[in-house]
């Protein structure tokens, strides 16, 4: 009886630590939002675009430099708890190792960015970019290693007050009337509060052992091998979305790219529920898998998918028919000329229902991350340049969005064979079709509705998110989309 207790009070304080950290990241997530909207306000057109270049570069060097290690942390310190001061530091050297290549790709990256069409030009900015890379990358493992000590709640606090002060430093011109230009220098001297953090949290969490070494080749190899087929997944997943951008600015122009980097941002509560749920449920899948009860563990996945569309096919699709109004309304009125990408960005994720990679890792398949990683990197890469050339500004997303098919489902085909027949076995398919159908149909309805809201953007936005929530209520409880136990569950979401 004692030792169910004890796990029941050890699911309540790791539940309560995700629970916190998954705050801490949404808020880190919603400030790279508002830091855009202000951007796009403060800084005219061609300011935007400076930004938006800056802010793409450095998210391109984190993507490509990360390689899973700071992940992997999480791993070998529950594995090796007496080698966990050694782990922090390998890993934060491999990481210094890989910053140097990679700063040699931003460099690469902002000199071919400002030979475009002549109006952007990132050369001052190179030797700040280079310095912040050499800087960030190699203390990225800090937050995890507070995770991994028990700290969550000072870490979800390191972690928004990271993003707040990566903000400033871009917001910091429009309030000292400093050049633009101050913007990567800005990030850079910020950026040494990440190394003091670092260096704090070895110091008194992680200290060394008098006479113990942590230079051990085979032990660094180790977790770099383990850590790289979720790294390369997670660093193609955060790249993949950055291509187009080169793309329309190498095609387009920096005013085109200015437009871009409006349609081009994500709304988090969307994209955090499927992944937010699914890092709950990872455990139960793992104990399930190698259990081989293999009926129990499709269920459970299916129950958690159809948790996961019942808030973002409905969310999506209202965002679809009333981006208009939402871009007019958090961005400047030129903006509206980027409806249109992203209005097809927000499609995509019609398919991120779920948390694929938590069903591959959990079925010990994240070999198969390298396989996904290069068909979508292929595809976009295919795509961008007949796409652009047909579409024009529409065109770059269009070649972003079908990227992500093949490897979808090729995921779900592997997905669906670890318990069924393959892809018809992957999904809820008849639970995901008349969701899709309903939400279509209502969003249909809205966008008939749509010229006859009343009032400016902001209020017509509000009436159409309420009358869409309240028809969707009511239909879905009808067809029985929605269940009781649902709609408690949309209003938690909605409180959070």
């Amino acid at each position: 009886m004692s030792g169910d207790s004890t796990e029941t009070t050890q699911n309540r304080k790791d539940a309560q630590a995700a629970g916190i950290y998954a705050a801490g990241r949404s808020i880190a997530m919603l400030m790279l939002v508002l830091t855009a909207v202000a951007a796009n306000h403060l800084y005219g057109q061609l300011g935007f675009a400076y930004v938006t270049a800056i802010i793409l570069i450095y998210e391109t060097s984190m993507a490509l430099g990360s390689l899973g290690l700071p992940d992997a942390v999480f791993y070998f310190i529950g594995r090796y708890k007496d080698r966990a001061s050694a782990i922090v530091r390998q890993t934060s050297w491999m990481l210094l190792l890989a910053a140097l290549p990679v700063t040699l790709i931003a460099i690469g990256s902002a000199i071919w960015l400002s030979r475009g069409d002549g109006k952007l030009d990132l050369i001052p900015a190179l030797p700040w970019l280079a310095l912040v890379i050499l800087i960030e990358l190699p203390t990225q493992p800090a937050v995890n290693q507070l995770i991994a000590h028990g700290y969550a709640g000072t870490a979800s606090l390191l972690y928004a007050g990271f993003a707040v002060l990566r903000a400033a430093a871009v917001l910091a011109p429009a309030l000292t009337g400093w050049s633009l230009t101050t913007i990567p220098m800005a990030m850079a001297l910020l950026g040494l509060t990440r190394l003091a953090a670092h260096l704090i949290i070895l110091r008194r969490l992680y200290p060394l052992a008098p006479g113990e070494r942590w230079r051990i080749r085979s032990q660094m190899r180790e977790i770099f091998f383990f850590a790289l087929p979720g790294g390369v997944a997670a660093g193609v997943g955060k790249l993949n979305p950055q291509i187009d951008k080169y793309a329309v600015q190498f095609m387009l122009g920096t005013e085109a790219l200015a437009i871009y980097g409006v349609a081009a941002f994500e709304l988090p509560l969307i994209t955090l529920i499927p992944y937010a749920i699914g890092a709950v449920m990872q455990v139960r899948y793992v104990r399930l898998f190698a259990s081989q009860e293999l009926a129990e563990l499709k269920a459970l996945w299916f129950a958690t998918v159809e948790k996961s569309m019942v808030i973002v096919i409905p969310l999506a699709v209202v965002v679809v028919v009333m981006a208009r109004e939402l871009i007019m309304l958090i961005f400047t009125p030129e903006s509206v000329a980027a409806v249109g990408p992203f209005q097809i960005f927000t499609i995509v994720l019609l398919h991120r229902v779920a948390s694929y990679g938590a069903m591959l890792q959990a079925s010990n398949q994240t070999r198969l991350l390298f396989v996904t990683s290069a068909l979508i990197v292929g595809s976009n890469l295919l795509l961008q340049w007949p796409l652009t050339k047909l579409f024009g500004m529409n065109g770059p997303a269009m070649a972003t969005a079908l990227a992500n098919v093949p490897a979808w489902l090729f995921t779900l085909d592997r997905i669906g064979k670890i318990y069924g027949r393959g892809l018809r076995d992957a999904l809820p398919w008849g639970f995901y079709l008349r969701t899709l159908v309903i939400c279509g149909a209502l969003g249909v309805g809205l966008w008939q509705l749509r010229p006859y809201l009343y009032g400016p953007p902001w209020l017509a936005l509000i009436e159409g998110l309420l009358a869409y929530a309240v028809v969707y209520i009511i239909v879905g409880r009808l067809t029985g989309v929605l269940r009781l136990e649902d709609t408690a569950y949309l209003r938690r979401i909605v409180r959070l």
